[in-house]
């Protein structure tokens, strides 16, 4: 799967079908990823045992994509403590 860097609401759209298909069982995914009009190409392999890098590089494309169409980007927060 190829993901072109320079439109970061497609990417992380193309990277989140990627993400579920890794965490539903599917094996190792290798995913190519193209800078802009560089045409510069680099391939990285995710595995089943480390979504949570892919879901990182997925947050940072989602953060580019509302920069690009003027929202704020959204904040993940970890949730300490228990609830009343």
């Amino acid at each position: 799967m190829t993901v072109d860097e320079s439109d970061p609401c497609a990417a992380a759209a193309t990277l989140r079908k990627v993400y579920y298909d890794l965490i539903a069982g599917q094996g190792a995914m290798m995913v190519t990823f193209k800078a802009g009009s560089s045409g510069v190409e680099r391939s990285v392999t995710f595995h089943r045992a480390q979504p949570d890098r892919l879901l990182s590089v997925i947050r940072g494309f989602e953060q580019k994509c509302a920069l690009a169409e003027g929202r704020p980007p959204r904040r993940y927060a970890i949730a300490t403590g228990g609830g009343n």
